[in-house]
């Protein structure tokens, strides 16, 4: 599977759980841009690297084996925080 069908999968779920979430073309690669539909200044872009999601910034979020669990990191790093 390349990064782009990784990337969609992810896309896939995140859309299901109501959140936006859309692959867009980058200079080198596709990203996924993620926004938290509560908060639409809470968003980020993702990578998909050979077996891993990363941040924009390169750090990783986890295996592209483990999309569920990646999927709840992005969402508990953009969530809403409510005071």
């Amino acid at each position: 599977m390349d990064d782009r069908a990784h990337l969609e999968r992810l896309r896939t779920i995140l859309v299901k759980r109501d959140w936006k979430a859309e692959i867009r073309p980058g200079r080198c690669r596709d990203l996924l841009y993620v926004v938290n539909p509560a908060a639409h200044q809470l968003n980020d872009t993702i990578a998909c690297e050979g077996e891993k999601f990363r941040w924009a910034w390169g750090q990783g979020i986890g295996p592209v084996d483990e999309v569920i669990e990646v999927a709840d990191r992005i969402q508990h790093v953009l969530r809403e925080v409510k005071r």
